[in-house]
């Protein structure tokens, strides 16, 4: 008895479609998990950023449309008091300081 050799062909389409939809899901997946491990627990709902990890990584398209629907927080902003009394143009000065430095004539 002769087993015959069969040869499975892919539809090029499908595979295309396939390795796309594998990648959207895998960004997905890394956009939600980016988001939520420097979030603070009180910014997820339920306290529990183990939970959400695992429903994220588990749950394939679910899981991650799940947190960035329902699973983050709005925090607070923090208060911007302090600054009142500066003007815009110096906010913004020390705020390209903070980023690149002094500029050259200064160092």
């Amino acid at each position: 008895m002769a087993i015959a050799s069969q040869t499975i062909r892919l539809n090029p389409g499908l595979l295309i479609a396939f390795v796309g939809l594998s990648l959207a899901n895998l960004a997905l997946v890394v956009a939600a998990l980016v988001s939520l491990i420097p979030r603070p627990t009180a910014g997820v709902r339920f306290h529990n950023k183990w939970v959400w990890a695992a429903l994220i990584v588990l749950v394939n398209w679910l899981g991650p449309l799940v947190y960035f629907a329902v699973g983050r927080l709005d925090l607070p902003l923090p208060d911007d008091s302090g600054a009142a009394g500066v003007p815009a143009a110096e906010r913004a000065r020390r705020a390209v300081e903070l980023l690149y430095g002094p500029p050259p004539e200064q160092r």
